[in-house]
């Protein structure tokens, strides 16, 4: 996209966009999280479902890993890993030129597609350039710009793109048919890891704001990812606390420290101790909530191809 630093993903802020406009300025529009759709304009070119289950698996490899070529054996473990040899071949040159026909119904026989670009004998990337958008592509983007506000002590506008992140059904990533591929588990482990970093950052940011509705808001909204996320538990005991609700919290915070240690198997963290003893010798704060210095640790996000 134009005015893109191809380095962070950021737009540069003379030739800011927001994101509704991106999407609505596309000519194809393809959206991963959910049923699987696409879109050429309003017209509907690929759904959940379609009968081209091949070609669809071809396309969402693409979507997925734009601008990356790939080996014609490659591609063949994604869209017919259980093909015999001498067959697999063959489907695989049916399935690339359904997708072909697919996108550019006019591509007349020997003409070049637009997008699916081969190289040497036998490597395929797709060119997806300005005329695509893609919901994966977009919470990559926004997530970026989130980080990218975030580290420049910009909280406003931090807040503004994690939400638009979270706005997302990240955790309904290709939830159709082929949901299960074994492919596709590297790139559902990243949204899901970059939807809780951004819920967690809403919940430390708006608390150490003092904005007490939206810090509880994306508490709960965490604990229903994560049950036994401690950064969310604290901010809703203390909450419980500062209003006076001590038996509340008393009973919260000990279901809690049972079902982490029974379930999870997990030890409590010092902060989440300290809570502890402060709510048990029945002490809430008075001079403001408690706010851990730091999100709950997390494991690295996957790192895998940038999609569109």
């Amino acid at each position: 996209m134009n005015g893109v630093n191809q380095g962070t993903g950021v737009l540069e802020s003379p030739e800011w966009v927001h994101p509704r406009e991106r999407e609505q300025d596309a000519d194809f529009r393809a959206y991963l999280f959910g049923p699987f759709r696409v879109f050429r304009g309003e017209e509907l070119v690929a759904q959940r479902g379609q009968r081209r289950k091949k070609p669809m698996l071809l396309l969402k490899w693409f979507l997925l890993n734009p601008g990356k070529p790939r080996s014609m054996d490659e591609l063949i473990d994604v869209v017919c890993p259980d093909a015999a040899p001498d067959k697999a071949a063959s489907s695989f040159h049916v399935a690339m030129h359904g997708l072909r026909r697919l996108l550019e119904p006019d591509l007349q026989p020997g003409e070049e597609s637009s997008y699916i670009r081969r190289s040497g004998t036998n490597f395929y990337r797709f060119e997806a350039g300005d005329e695509w958008w893609t919901d994966t592509g977009e919470v990559y983007r926004l997530f970026e710009q989130g980080r990218a506000s975030d580290n420049r002590g910009d909280t406003r506008r931090a807040c503004f793109y994690y939400g638009q992140v979270v706005a997302h059904p990240l955790r309904r990533f290709l939830e159709d048919d082929d949901s299960e591929e074994q492919w596709l588990a590297p790139y559902r482990q990243r949204y899901e890891a970059m939807h809780m970093e951004a819920l967690l950052r809403l919940v430390q940011i708006h608390g150490e704001r003092g904005e007490l509705d939206e810090s509880l808001e994306y508490a709960y909204r965490t604990l229903m990812v994560d049950p036994y996320n401690e950064l969310a538990e604290i901010t809703i005991v203390e909450a419980d606390l500062a209003q006076r609700r001590l038996a509340h919290a008393r009973h919260r915070l000990c279901a809690f420290l049972e079902a982490l240690t029974r379930d999870a198997g997990a030890a409590p963290s010092p902060d989440l101790l300290m809570l502890r003893d402060r709510v048990l010798g029945g002490r809430p704060r008075t001079n403001g909530a408690h706010r851990p210095s730091t999100v709950t640790p997390m494991a690295p996000i996957p790192q895998v191809a940038r999609a569109v």
